[in-house]
């Protein structure tokens, strides 16, 4: 739960953010320019170069878990599902965000953002359901290629049908 509140959350924000900064003051063709060129270092980073993300590179601390049943997990999940307390392994989220900020009305950041929330959850909830995880872990590395082009794949679809949504 804590994932998809903290996805919407982030998404709903960066819908507000470019709605009220920057796409009032931005011509069109600039904010086409940015998401395409995000899209190109995205593209260019899952193919293997090294390009640096922009994060907050470190855990959520482990105590947050020890402030109770519910209120520390959900706790957890809110800063994972942000993206903005944890590691990021891949540059798609960076992509749908600037997309978010660009293009996206409310409904749209909204899907996004429960998009995000839900693909942290599912990834979570699968390797925790395995009875064995280092299994689980291999099986993931030897298709980690494959998960990386369906990701990307999966995030230039959505940009796409943003664009189309609001243009």
């Amino acid at each position: 739960m804590g994932l998809l509140v903290g996805g919407v959350f982030t998404a709903a924000a960066a819908c507000v953010l470019g709605a009220a900064l920057l796409r009032p003051w931005m011509p069109d063709a600039l904010l086409n320019a940015l998401v395409a060129l995000v899209a190109v270092l995205a593209l260019a980073r899952q193919a293997g170069l090294p390009i640096p993300l922009p994060q907050n590179a470190r855990q959520v601390p482990e105590y947050i878990e020890g402030r109770g049943p519910r209120a520390g997990p959900l706790q957890f999940g809110v800063e994972m599902g942000t993206g903005l307390r944890t590691f990021m392994t891949s540059p798609v989220p960076h992509l749908a965000l600037v997309a978010v900020v660009a293009w996206a009305d409310l409904p749209a950041a909204l899907i996004a953002g429960a998009s995000f929330g839900a693909g942290r959850a599912l990834m979570s909830l699968s390797r925790h359901a395995s009875h064995d995880r280092a299994a689980w872990d291999a099986r993931l590395a030897a298709r980690e290629g494959v998960v990386k082009v369906a990701m990307l794949i999966a995030a230039l679809v959505s940009i796409v049908t943003i664009y189309l949504t609001n243009h």
